[in-house]
C-alpha cells in the first residue's frame, strides 16, 4: 500500500512540475512579445575562457531581439543568462557567424 502511495505521489509531482514549466514558457512568450523587435537581430558575446592571459569569447547570433529575450527569460543557455549584447555587424557578421549559430569572436 505504501509503495502504491509513493508511485501515485511521484506521478502527481511530475505532473505538477510539467505544468509549472508550461506556465513559465507561456509567461516568457507573453512578456517578451510586448517589448521586443521581431526584425532586429541581436549578437550576444560570452567570455568562454582564457588563452595566454587573453580572454576568449564566443558569440551567438540571434535572428531577432525576441528570440534573445525569450532565451534570457527561460534561462536555457549561458548566452541568455550571462552574455552581453554587442554590435551585430562587428562581432557576428564580421566573424562569419550564421544566424542562429555560435562561433568564436573577438
Amino acid at each position: 500500500m505504501k509503495f502504491l502511495a509513493l508511485v501515485i505521489s511521484t506521478f502527481l509531482i511530475l505532473g505538477l512540475s510539467s505544468q509549472l514549466e508550461a506556465r513559465k514558457r507561456f509567461y516568457c512568450l507573453w512578456s517578451t512579445k510586448r517589448t521586443c523587435s521581431q526584425n532586429t537581430p541581436r549578437c550576444i558575446r560570452l567570455q568562454t575562457g582564457t588563452n595566454n592571459n587573453a580572454a576568449t569569447y564566443t558569440c551567438k547570433y540571434y535572428r531577432s531581439d525576441c528570440q534573445y529575450l525569450l532565451d534570457s527569460c527561460k534561462g536555457e543557455t549561458s548566452f541568455g543568462l550571462f552574455g552581453s549584447s554587442v554590435n551585430v555587424q562587428d562581432y557576428c557578421v564580421t566573424n562569419g557567424i550564421a544566424i542562429g549559430g555560435t562561433g568564436a569572436c573577438t
